[in-house]
């Protein structure tokens, strides 16, 4: 069986992952199996889909599927990256650097909700979470892809914001993790469970206000008599 983290073929790139072929056909037939197989993935979960079932809907043959992915643990993986890469651009490309910890943190805080309250993200962490045990090599490139490049592009915002003295200086990375657990709080949990109703846009900016002027209590610097610091 092909392990995670086992060199797949000579097509991958130099993060591990499978490279489109040059060639425009096999590379639209790379793009039709990744895009089906993750439909099925999220659906039904990783036990219940087989190679026959991404096969009967896309077409091909396992010895293609194969040469492009290594097997079903390497096209899950590939599914993996993929969806956190497409969820967090717009998080990790956020261009904050002239806003002040208020402003930037807000505006973060509102596209860090719309990620987690994402209906195919959480399918993709109830997925996860299935998984983990069984393949922890998995679960590793699962939060190496998503919730640790969410926490260091947080942390880097948090070290800028330190060294302009608008934030008390501190551990960065583990502001950054505090900050995300206040804006997920129980809800990120409730949905992934079931448990609750999509909050209105209206709640979610109203958790997002109150999450960030609560973190910036214990983060803004202490004001001594006669200072002040620009906070918006």
């Amino acid at each position: 069986m092909q392990m995670l983290g086992e060199k797949i073929d000579s097509h991958e790139d130099a993060a591990g992952l499978p490279r489109l072929m040059p060639n425009t056909r096999a590379q639209k037939k790379q793009t039709d199996i990744l895009k089906v197989a993750s439909k099925l993935f999220l659906e039904r979960g990783y036990d219940a889909v087989s190679l026959d079932d991404i096969l009967e809907r896309v077409g091909g043959s396992k010895s293609t599927l194969y040469s492009y992915y290594g097997g079903k643990e390497g096209l899950f993986a590939a599914m993996v990256q993929m969806k956190c890469r497409d969820k967090l651009t717009s998080f990790l490309t956020m261009d904050i650097a002239d806003l002040g910890p208020k402003a930037g943190l807000t505006t973060l805080g509102k596209q860090f909700w719309s990620i987690i309250s994402d209906s195919e993200g959480q399918a993709m962490f109830r997925a996860m979470i299935a998984e983990a045990q069984r393949f922890p090599e998995l679960a590793s490139t699962f939060f190496a892809a998503g919730p640790e490049m969410a926490i260091r592009a947080l942390r880097r915002n948090i070290e800028h914001w330190q060294k302009a003295g608008l934030l008390r200086c501190g551990n960065a990375e583990a502001l950054a993790i505090q900050f995300l657990g206040i804006m997920m709080g129980n809800f990120h949990l409730k949905n992934l469970l079931g448990l609750s109703e999509p909050l209105t846009e209206r709640q979610i900016n109203t958790w997002v206000t109150r999450g960030v002027e609560l973190f910036l209590e214990g983060a803004l610097p202490r004001k001594t008599a006669g200072s002040s610091l620009e906070q918006n």
